[in-house]
């Protein structure tokens, strides 16, 4: 989370939680494993950054035309319809990079975007930095230095309290029917659930899975199958002994193990790291095809633990990854417009659907604003 994150931040201030936001890492890594030549080579933090700046600054270049308001996607949409189509390979190739400095950024866009370079969107991402201000300080700033010292949880819990709603767990949702007079809501039990209005806020690619009555409309049906999410995300931390130095490893394109970095000591030679697996990792749940994955790219490195968690289309209440669209969605769909309003008295709230942050907290946040707004005037009709 980040200032430069303005719904997260709202709730961040109104629960008072500012002095709850510590540095998500003990200390930046001074040592970098990045592709260079045919493999991987150790490099100085500054001598990593300064290269990577100098790329991204150039892949993100058109960033101004494209999204010069990112809070309104589409304010520019001749520009932004120019360039949607275009695949993160796409707009490597145009650069005519050095074989090594096109294998970095395929690795790295490719992890942020949740799949390969030939198939993620480049202005998916080029929303990311239009977002923090054009800049790549601005860029790790807000996507990877800060976080609240008992996690999210601590935010959700707030926002929960000060709501006052009554929350079922284990109560998963078979279906809903939106009437001229309200909506009826059937849990896998057979109880049913009467309300004025009804808000879905499950990920888009739940959609498909409930049972809506009348059907959704084949527009939202059909951007949900065609998916407005990473296919797969997966995340964990590791611990591991033999490594001394604060180190970042973003590792060549295929690389089962996309990203790890130091997040603190326990010891001169004992660390613990976070990691990010590429989509080449078969089972991303499997602690030792993770640890053989951290062992071929440092082999002098001891693997203690490993915890991980992931999220994909098996999974029944998210069927994917982190919201993420796919190249000529925003142009084609507006997703943010078309797929954000209601049907019937129903509502819904989803990252994929936010105008803003749409792949992150904060898009969830705004697009619940939007839902209580919808909502609000629902139940004005009928009162």
């Amino acid at each position: 989370m980040h200032w430069s994150q303005p719904h997260t931040w709202s709730e961040i201030m109104r629960y008072d939680l500012t002095g709850d936001v510590v540095d998500a890492n003990a200390a930046p890594a001074d040592w970098v494993l990045s592709a260079h030549g045919e493999g991987l080579e150790w490099t100085t933090a500054e001598a990593h950054a300064e290269r990577e700046k100098a790329l991204l600054d150039r892949f993100f270049e058109d960033s101004w035309r494209v999204f010069p308001r990112p809070y309104d996607p589409l304010h520019a949409a001749a520009a932004v319809a120019e360039v949607d189509q275009l695949t993160v390979r796409d707009r490597i190739d145009e650069l005519d990079l050095a074989p090594d400095d096109a294998a970095h950024l395929s690795a790295l866009l490719s992890t942020l975007s949740g799949e390969v370079a030939e198939k993620g969107s480049y202005t998916a991402l080029l929303r990311w930095w239009a977002l923090v201000g054009h800049g790549y300080d601005s860029l790790w700033l807000a996507l990877a230095s800060y976080k609240l010292k008992h996690g999210m949880t601590s935010l959700l819990d707030a926002i929960l309290t000060d709501g006052g709603a009554e929350v079922r767990l284990s109560a998963p949702v078979q279906g809903l029917t939106s009437g001229d007079s309200g909506v009826e809501v059937t849990l896998a039990t057979g109880e049913v659930i009467s309300a004025g209005a009804a808000v879905v806020a499950t990920p888009a690619g739940v959609w498909p899975y409930l049972e809506f009555s009348p059907e959704l409309s084949s527009e939202r049906l059909d951007a949900a199958r065609a998916g407005l999410q990473s296919p797969r995300g997966s995340k964990g931390v590791v611990l591991l002994k033999g490594e001394t130095r604060r180190i970042y490893v973003n590792s060549r394109p295929g690389d089962p193990l996309a990203l790890l970095w130091t997040s603190h000591h326990r010891s001169p030679d004992e660390q613990v790291a976070l990691f990010y697996c590429g989509p080449a990792m078969h089972d991303p749940d499997d602690p030792e095809e993770i640890g053989a994955a951290i062992r071929a790219l440092l082999p002098d490195v001891e693997v203690l633990e490993v915890h991980s968690g992931s999220w994909g289309g098996d999974d029944e209440f998210t069927r994917g990854g982190w919201p993420i669209l796919w190249p000529g969605q925003l142009s084609r769909l507006a997703p943010h417009q078309t797929l954000s309003r209601p049907e019937g008295r129903i509502a819904f709230a989803s990252g994929e659907i936010a105008s803003f942050w749409s792949s992150f907290i904060d898009g969830a946040i705004e697009s619940g604003i939007r839902a209580g707004r919808d909502v609000r005037e629902i139940l004005g009709r009928t009162s």
